[in-house]
């Protein structure tokens, strides 16, 4: 039998979350499929909680989120694709990211990187906190969709209980493919991050 390590449990949490969702992940279930007493976890990850924030780790580790100097644009969108391709590729998992906060040396990693970078493109270091925050608020919102999609629990608006006398511009919506919101989000946001830079440069 391999070694009982704090990889491999998480692994086991991670595949657990993907296939039963993460409330199914327990302690108790992981010893079970690694066929060891539950006891045996607690000297690697103590608490439920522990297990969450392990799954958050592994998660941003498989990402390779940028952790070398880069321009902002390009951080901005390497961060929203990565967290998409984590949404898509770990559905049940990446809620995780929803339960307890993303801290720790891998998340601050590539924060510093992309906070640096909007600092040397002219933003304040308070706004180049704020910019980065923004970028993480929509990459995690939209990949908690994607993660929806993936396992086929994405909701539309029941248009049918819409009369549409009342409400014709979402009527005029019915052939609209709901994931374009998607690219249009992140397109937004970079195009208001420019206008903030370019201001704010402007003034230095």
């Amino acid at each position: 039998m391999a070694a009982l390590t704090r990889e491999r449990i998480l692994a086991c949490a991670v595949a657990m979350a993907d296939r039963d969702g993460l409330d199914a992940v327990t302690l108790r279930k992981i010893a079970g499929e690694l066929g060891v007493h539950v006891t045996s976890l607690y000297n690697h990850v103590a608490t439920r909680d522990a297990i969450t924030d392990g799954i958050v780790d592994t998660l941003l580790d498989e990402a390779h989120l940028p952790v070398t100097p880069v321009e902002w644009e390009e951080w901005a969108r390497s961060f929203f694709a990565a967290m998409s391709t984590l949404a898509t590729q770990h559905p049940g998992a990446f809620t995780a990211f929803s339960r307890r906060p993303v801290q720790g040396p891998r998340a601050a990693a590539s924060f510093e990187v992309a906070m640096a970078a909007f600092s040397e493109a002219g933003l304040s270091t308070e706004d180049a906190y704020n910019a980065v925050k923004s970028v993480a608020y929509i990459a995690l919102m939209v990949g908690a969709e994607r993660s929806l999609l993936a396992r086929g629990e994405l909701l539309e608006t029941a248009m049918e209980e819409l009369p549409a006398e009342t409400f014709p511009q979402f009527h005029a919506l019915e052939e609209h493919d709901p994931t374009t919101a998607w690219a249009f989000s992140l397109e937004t946001l970079v195009a208001g991050l420019r206008a903030q830079v370019a201001q704010q440069a402007a003034t230095r």
